[in-house]
């Protein structure tokens, strides 16, 4: 698997350094910050991550874990379910599920319906940043190919 550059992994660390500084808000809902504990270490972890889709009807966001299943803060809340969220002006702890792939590629079509011009950039970006997919994929087929996760308030 390969790592985005330098330069894209400063681009990509912006949103996490808003997070730390108290200005995640100001992403809006297209970026959330999931707590998680680590699973070898214990220790708490924060992952900023992309929001595929953001359903103000149960506040749930979709998110895809780029590096497939390797990704760590994917196979941490694997182990032990997310603990916080933040996203927008939203604050929460978590009720999670993994997608399964008729919801994987329902949200993929919804992204490209909601942002076509976005979803032009995935074959592009998805491999630049060294995401776990095939080249040669359609943009909603590679989201498809990756794991995606739903985190809403608990009940």
């Amino acid at each position: 698997m390969n790592r985005p550059s330098r330069v894209l992994k400063q681009i990509f660390d912006t949103p996490a350094i808003l997070y730390r500084i108290g200005l995640g808000w100001t992403l809006g809902r297209r970026i959330l910050a999931v707590t998680h504990r680590g699973r070898k270490t214990g220790q708490l972890r924060e992952t900023v991550l992309e929001v595929l889709l953001f359903r103000p009807e149960n506040q749930e966001s979709v998110v895809v874990s780029a590096y497939g299943t390797k990704a760590d803060w994917y196979r941490n809340i694997l182990v032990e379910p997310a603990l916080r969220v933040r996203t927008g002006r939203l604050d929460y702890v978590p009720e999670q599920r993994l997608l399964t792939p008729e919801e994987a590629r329902e949200a993929a079509v919804e992204f490209s319906e909601r942002h076509s011009w976005e979803v032009r950039l995935v074959p592009k970006v998805l491999p630049a940043i060294g995401a776990d997919v095939r080249k040669g994929l359609g943009p909603v087929e590679m989201l498809v190919s990756l794991p995606m996760v739903a985190f809403r308030p608990k009940t």
